[in-house]
């Protein structure tokens, strides 16, 4: 569901990071972010980012014993959690039903209760759908981080 890369590099990967910092606090026009041993987020400057703006947060990993630059798009923090609490409350509206349903079978009652669970399903396929329109909305975003991201990859020392 978050769409993900890997680039493998050409020289150590904290160095790449080290670079990364500095061009981040360099107040660059396009991107913001932070960067911590091994890892690093990238975000748009506040001025471009809106509720569905991506962030790209990246991780120096070992590949094959040489190293290589993961990536992973993923929603603002407060959107992720809004999307996880959105799955949370469906999928325990869907439950809930069931039980209610079962416990109107076991005392010889229509379990018209049960007809929670496949709309809280379908309510969920339709979430699932949403993120994905969510993400054709900002691919242009995830474009520019991805280019920035493949220079600063390609020339190191630069």
């Amino acid at each position: 569901m978050r769409p993900e890369f890997m680039i493998p590099l050409k020289s150590d990967g904290d160095q790449l990071l080290h670079r990364l910092r500095l061009i981040l606090a360099d107040n660059h026009p396009q991107f913001t972010g932070q960067v911590v041993t091994g890892h690093a987020m990238i975000k748009l400057v506040r001025d471009r980012r809106s509720l569905l703006s991506p962030v790209l947060n990246l991780e120096v990993v070992e590949v094959a014993g040489t190293p290589a630059l993961h990536g992973r798009f993923s929603p603002q923090p407060n959107v992720w959690t809004g999307f996880m609490a959105i799955y949370m409350v469906l999928g325990l509206a869907g439950l809930g039903g069931l039980m209610y349903g079962f416990a109107q079978m076991t005392v010889d009652q229509a379990p018209w209760a049960m007809i929670a669970a496949p709309i809280a399903l379908a309510l969920i396929g339709f979430v699932y759908g949403a993120a994905f329109i969510g993400q054709g909305l900002t691919v242009d975003d995830m474009y520019a981080m991805r280019a920035f991201v493949n220079e600063l990859a390609a020339n190191p020392e630069s």
